[in-house]
């Protein structure tokens, strides 16, 4: 046990090693930065380390490094073997103190390991950057070793080098050429010999890729044979042949042909991102209005939906046509209208379910009741914490897909794991500006972000766009500018006691007026806000809201049940000026022809207490398709379904109501659904701090049991030596190493301090969960002291 403690403490041979000398700090800003190695937590340092060299999670990572760290570790996975620090700072384009920066983050995230003398990426880094990290190629000793002995001894005697056997001519060659003045040198040879088309040709592999294709690569030529600039550059091994068809640039030109350094132009400096000052405390009003405005329409986007749900396509998500009619109810273009749904869903508000007729349907959640009844700053941070969150790819919405079909709102090819981090990037650029300033354009948050994220190019530029224009639909930003609760939120901060304030106070009352609108001059109450859109539709949105009364949505108010005496009474209670003599008028009349036309089932009948309403009726050629035929003078039959022959009438400007079988009205509200299930979205989501420090006791306890493992032994203890060993630990009150086999039948390895042993049963404090625990007896198998 002891010498293996001190293995632990010797220099590392491999990632589990080093990260084993780490302290809980070092181990808990890795969970912070690489939050998907901590779910699970691993059992070990060993399983931690292989979690962290793994390719996905390595893919992962590299993906959210900005320009600076990607060339460190660029630089760092193109060499052959382990490479110093300084040696780093020579080739990485930045300056040197920022080099070494770079490396001790690099090392905290485990891409990197080893001291600064020896440092390596993890294996899967190489994977991960491909073939040609940085866009050059491999070495020339990598390059060398693959070509016959012959072809190298050609080299050699070419450029009158010393010959030896070809291990050696490859060293010689590979040394010769580190050298920038000698490898200067042989390209102004072949460019003497060739013309400027020789840097023209090391120049555009330079910029990478560094290989290229050709008919056919020139065979065994010389510096004497050679004709024209590939053969010059050929037999100066300033390119190697890879294959008959393929040319490639060594590494060691590639970084002379770019002044020595892995980047032609500095990665340490981000682009900066020129401002203009806007007032914050009129950003900080603007912004409340539009996060009240959003949060409000969703709210009535749901409201509307739970009744009449929009169904679901085939291929998924919502209709063009259903999103164009929601823009238009709530007064916003297609694009906002679709981000709404978009937004709606991935809050957990919206999701798929069946409607009355058991088709699918996009319904409201039971999370939406909740939602809805609480605070309005409180909505908004539920809303825009889910956009912050949001893996989907919104701005492709209306676009046409590889059909020449558009692409619909919640499609389930939507999905794109990057639009998530480049978002990140961009509030986390525009929250970097001081307060109160705004980017000149967008197109330098655009650069900014390419800087921030390298790696993530598809859909990178367009989704920046599209969240400078989604976070100023949500509030986030006003005026260009981030507003002081947009800021608290994208920090990771509590935005409600921020917003609040600003937000504006509902307002109770109408202001009623002669030609038959209503004026809401502030947000309404809910039942203010739901009664009046029972009466009236939305004409226009602003500071105030403007509602129009129409025969029709009067219509829709009788039709769910209210008597025009409700009506009446709604008004006169809410209004603060007189209600007008022409709204009275128009509810009299509305309510006075509503239902004189009555639809029952004989199959169907229509009958009017009117004759002269059934004769305009059989004349009216648009009603032709109902079939309908006279039975008495005020009744006539048809034998198309009643919910169609409804909908018609309706279509033609009458105002029919349905009836039961005893002649009584059968209007009844349309019932209100919902969807019974949410999908939801799985995220690798930051960790809280008492969720790391779970992780890292649980790592800590498991090299408790790895150091504590003893040596293999021939098989389990017998029960009564079992029981009597675990018996003394609890009389000493020590530690002990345990192999259990679980119900999954897995055998893990724990440390536990006994506390009881009885009923074939041990209680102990399990250090893993961090908890006292019970322990059968039976599933034990090995047990040795953990000191």
């Amino acid at each position: 046990m002891s010498s293996e403690r001190a293995s632990d403490r010797a220099t590392p041979r491999t990632l589990a090693d080093a990260l084993r000398t780490w302290d809980d700090e070092s181990l808990a800003a890795l969970l912070l930065t690489r939050p998907d190695l901590a779910r699970p937590a691993p059992v070990d340092v060993g399983q931690l380390a292989a979690r962290a060299g793994g390719r996905g999670s390595v893919a992962f990572a590299i993906d959210r490094l900005d320009t600076a760290h990607l060339a460190v570790l660029e630089a760092l996975a193109g060499e052959d073997d382990r490479v110093g620090a300084d040696q780093l700072e020579q080739i990485v384009y930045a300056r040197p103190a920022t080099v070494r920066e770079l490396v001790a983050e690099l090392r905290s995230r485990a891409l990197i390991w080893g001291d600064d003398s020896g440092l390596r990426p993890v294996r899967a880094v190489r994977d991960v950057l491909g073939p040609a990290p940085a866009g050059l190629g491999p070495s020339l000793s990598a390059l060398l070793v693959r070509q016959p002995p012959a072809a190298v001894h050609a080299f050699v005697d070419g450029l009158d080098l010393p010959a030896a056997d070809p291990r050696t001519d490859v060293a010689r060659l590979a040394a010769a050429y580190t050298d920038p003045s000698w490898a200067q040198a042989q390209i102004a040879s072949a460019r003497a010999a060739a013309g400027d088309d020789v840097l023209r040709l090391l120049d555009r592999l330079s910029d990478g890729p560094p290989s290229g294709r050709l008919g056919q690569v020139p065979a065994d030529v010389t510096i004497s044979t050679a004709r024209d600039p590939l053969e010059h550059l050929l037999a100066r091994a300033l390119l190697v042949a890879t294959d008959p068809r393929t040319v490639t640039l060594p590494r060691e030109i590639g970084l002379l042909r770019r002044g020595g350094h892995t980047t032609r132009e500095p990665v340490d400096e981000p682009p900066p991102v020129p401002t203009v000052q806007v007032d914050l405390a009129r950003a900080d009003r603007v912004g409340a209005s539009a996060a009240f405005d959003l949060t409000r329409r969703v709210e009535l986007m749901l409201d509307a939906w739970g009744t009449r749900p929009p169904p679901v396509l085939r291929s998924g998500g919502v209709g063009v046509r259903e999103v164009r009619a929601l823009a238009t109810g709530l007064d916003v273009d297609a694009d906002h209208a679709g981000f709404l749904v978009e937004l709606a869903s991935a809050a957990g508000l919206l999701a798929r379910g069946d409607d009355s007729d058991g088709e699918g349907a996009w319904l409201p959640t039971q999370a939406f009741d909740n939602w809805r009844e609480r605070p309005t700053a409180h909505r908004w941070r539920a809303l825009a914490g889910a956009w912050l969150r949001m893996p989907r790819a919104t701005a492709l919405v209306g676009d046409r897909d590889e059909h020449d079909r558009p692409v619909a709102a919640l499609a389930p090819d939507l999905e794109r794991g990057a639009v998530a981090t480049v978002r990140a990037a961009a509030l986390e650029g525009l929250a970097a500006l001081p307060p109160g300033c705004a980017p000149e354009s967008t197109d330098d948050l655009v650069a900014r972000v390419a800087w921030a994220r390298p790696r993530r190019t598809l859909l990178r530029d367009r989704t920046v766009r599209q969240t400078v224009i989604e976070a100023a639909w949500l509030g986030v930003t006003a005026l260009g500018a981030m507003t002081s609760h947009g800021r608290l939120l994208v920090c990771g901060e509590d935005p409600v006691a921020a917003l609040d304030p600003l937000l504006p106070e509902p307002v109770d009352h109408l202001l009623l007026q002669a030609d038959l609108t209503a004026v809401a001059p502030g947000p309404l109450d809910r039942e203010v806000a739901h009664g009046i859109a029972m009466l009236a539709d939305v004409e226009s949105r602003g500071g105030a809201t403007v509602y129009r009364f129409t025969s029709a949505s009067l219509r829709r108010a009788l039709d769910a049940g209210w008597p025009a005496s409700q009506l009446h009474a709604f008004l006169a209670t809410h209004s603060r000026t007189p209600v007008p003599q022409p709204l009275t008028y128009l509810i009299d009349d509305t309510a006075r022809r509503h239902g004189r036309l009555r639809v029952g089932s004989a199959d169907v009948y229509v009958r009017s207490d009117d004759p002269a309403d059934l004769d305009t009726l059989l004349a009216e050629r648009s009603l032709a398709p109902l079939r309908l035929r006279r039975l008495a003078p005020t009744v006539a039959l048809s034998d198309v379904s009643g919910d169609v022959v409804l909908a018609r009438l309706r279509a033609a400007g009458r105002e029919p109501v349905l009836e039961d079988a005893g002649g009584r009205s059968a209007e009844t509200p349309a019932p209100v659904r919902r969807a019974t299930t949410v999908v939801a979205m799985v995220t690798a989501s930051a960790l809280g701090p008492s969720e790391v420090a779970a992780v890292v006791a649980a790592v800590r306890a498991g090299e408790r049991a790895r150091v504590a493992r003893p040596a293999p032994a021939g098989g389990p203890v017998a029960p009564t030596l079992l029981v009597e060993q675990l018996r003394a630990a609890v009389e000493d009150g020590g530690s002990l190493w345990l192999a259990y086999l679980d119900e999954t039948g897995t055998v893990s390895e724990r440390v536990v301090d006994p506390v009881g042993v009885d009923g074939g049963r041990l209680t102990a404090y399990d250090h893993r969960s961090a908890r006292t625990r019970s322990f059968a007896l039976h599933r034990i198998s090995r047990v040795a002291s953990a000191g």
